[in-house]
């Protein structure tokens, strides 16, 4: 990370630039609606998604507990490093 911020300045970050370019794409999707234009900014997006949303899970519920009621728990972290 230290050599990409010499090279392209102390505020760079890749994932921003990702963003910034996923902007533009989807800029020109707008203008064009042409399919590869639309699927280029959903694929940029799709890439940026993975860092910055959790991935969902499917969960299939087969059955309950002893008195007939479901029990759900779940957990959750916080990527943005904050607590609740």
């Amino acid at each position: 990370m230290a050599r990409l911020k010499d090279i392209y300045g102390e505020e760079f970050h890749p994932i921003m630039r990702m963003a910034e370019n996923a902007v533009k794409l989807q800029e020109i999707a707008s203008s064009t609606a042409e399919v590869n234009d639309l699927k280029a900014s959903t694929e940029a997006w799709d890439r940026i998604a993975v860092y910055v949303e959790p991935k969902l899970k499917a969960v299939e519920v087969t059955g309950s507990g002893d008195d007939g009621e479901l029990v759900v728990t779940f957990t959750r972290k916080r990527f943005d490093g904050g607590e609740d």
